[in-house]
């Protein structure tokens, strides 16, 4: 009766094992990414929903306002309605200017879209590229 071989327990993993532990390593950093990814789409998601509504908020202010102060503004001055209509355009002009530039300023100050993504994919790419071997007679800096 032929008796079963034996392990060494001094062996090295097997190829099964070193393959599964490698397609582990690989589903982790996919998983970890994708939860990163899908962290940055949740947070530009609330962004843009944010601005927008600030967009509208402002403009529904502006609006209201606008026609309240032209109101009072021809009621009051009467006599004198080219001049009034004249400052009224200036105030919506100006007021126009100020929304569009903190807009602006709000598009230009956002982060980039997906860079934390970006840049843990990238440091993925580099830890996997070999490095360079040294010479025999190099030492490494």
């Amino acid at each position: 009766m032929a008796e079963p071989e034996s392990v060494d327990p001094g062996a090295g993993p097997s190829l099964f094992s070193s393959l599964r532990s490698f397609w582990g390593v690989i589903v982790a950093i996919v998983y970890t990414r994708l939860d990163l990814l899908t962290l940055e789409l949740e947070e530009e998601a609330v962004r843009a929903v944010q601005l927008v509504a600030v967009i509208i908020g402002a403009l529904l202010c502006l609006g209201i306002t606008v026609f309240f102060i032209m109101f009072f503004l021809v009621v009051a001055f009467w006599d004198e309605r080219v001049l009034v209509f004249s400052i009224i355009c200036s105030i919506g002009i100006i007021g126009t200017a100020a929304l569009a530039f903190i807009a602006r300023k709000m598009i230009l100050e956002r982060p980039k879209f997906l860079s934390h993504t970006l840049a843990e994919l990238k440091r993925d790419v580099e830890g996997l590229r070999p490095k360079p071997e040294t010479a025999p007679g190099e030492t490494k800096p």
